[in-house]
């Protein structure tokens, strides 16, 4: 054999590789776009089951904070608690209004997401269903509903609370779920101009609960919630107009769907 076939013989092939990185590449689209068909697919059947079991919580939630309430109505929600729906122009004034009322009384790091009308069977209101978070927790955001009658006297009575959202500390800041905690709040009576307060010396006063022992902070971000679902109701009381534009708006949104 020549010189020349020996190391014609022995250079590598470049092709071999070329092709197999080609068709490595190939197969990785390919499994790629499968995947992602796949996971679309299981979005779209799991979508709605989701859907509905989040608002049969919802529901039970609210009925657990209303108990003499039959239906609800949205009145106002965030733009994060829409979520694909369309935020009316009366649900985004009555939540500026809300803001305002809340920083006119340092009520901080807390924000209002939803407010739900609470009806009877005959179609009365009954109340309030307040959906309120604060980031001051221990463990991070503490959410909850809290359910609120108003009589016409400007007295605000508390008719129970519901956590959403409570990663605090296990046998510290988790005790606020406790009935020992939970339970000081059904018919605690605010009146016009007070805020719901805690205490370390014993409630006394209609305006007072006991803090949690040792978890100040945790008791804080649910006061924190109470009042500002507190002065979510005073607003609707001082702006009624803007309850029934909020209303009006959700009504429109859902004859147009």
């Amino acid at each position: 054999m020549s010189e020349k076939a020996q190391l014609k013989d022995t250079q590598p092939n470049d092709t071999q590789p070329k092709d197999s990185i080609v068709r490595d590449i190939f197969i990785l689209v390919v499994i790629t776009l499968v995947a992602g068909l796949l996971l679309g697919a299981a979005y779209g059947i799991t979508k709605e089951p989701i859907a509905d079991a989040q608002a049969r919580a919802k529901e039970q939630a609210q009925r657990s904070v209303m108990q003499n309430a039959e239906s609800f109505s949205v009145l106002m929600q965030s733009e994060e608690n829409a979520g694909e729906e369309a935020v009316s122009e009366g649900s985004v004034q009555l939540s500026e209004a809300v803001e305002a009322a809340l920083a006119d009384k340092g009520i901080t790091n807390t924000s209002v997401e939803q407010i739900d009308a609470a009806f009877d069977g005959a179609g009365k209101t009954t109340g309030y269903v307040v959906t309120a978070s604060n980031s001051e927790g221990y463990g991070g955001a503490v959410e909850l509903m809290c359910g609120i009658s108003a009589p016409e006297d400007g007295t605000l009575t508390i008719e129970g609370i519901s956590f959403l959202t409570l990663t605090e500390t296990a046998g510290m800041g988790m005790r606020a779920k406790e009935e020992s905690f939970t339970q000081q709040f059904p018919g605690k009576m605010i009146s016009p101009g007070e805020s719901l307060v805690y205490t370390k010396d014993g409630a006394a006063a209609d305006n007072e609960i006991d803090a949690i022992s040792g978890c100040t902070v945790t008791t804080n971000a649910v006061t924190k919630d109470i009042n500002a679902a507190l002065e979510a109701v005073r607003v609707m009381q001082e702006h009624p107009e803007a309850a029934v534009s909020a209303d009006a708006g959700r009504e429109d949104s859902d004859e147009e769907d």
